[in-house]
């Protein structure tokens, strides 16, 4: 961390930190951090958050599942997983 140099702006990183991760990169603050990302992966960061919101908007349409019906699922997909073993 001594290559780090805090300024009355903010605070200062070497680019040898993000080498690697393509020509462009982008910087954003958070409330209490900096978030650096390759293009690639802010896309790939956004198609996560978007199968996330149409996960959830499709629980909430389902409603929700009685514990026999999540046991249910557990074991079909344990045995699934068995057989590929």
């Amino acid at each position: 961390m001594k290559a780090v140099k805090y300024t009355k702006d903010g605070v200062v990183i070497p680019s040898s930190w993000v080498k690697g991760w393509g020509k462009p990169v982008s910087v954003r603050r958070g409330a209490h951090m900096v978030i650096l990302e390759s293009p690639e992966r802010q896309a790939s960061r956004q198609r996560l958050a978007g199968m996330i919101r149409k996960l959830r908007r499709a629980a909430q349409e389902l409603g929700s599942l009685s514990p026999e019906q999540i046991a249910a699922e557990v074991a079909a997909v344990r045995a699934k997983r068995a057989r590929r073993s």
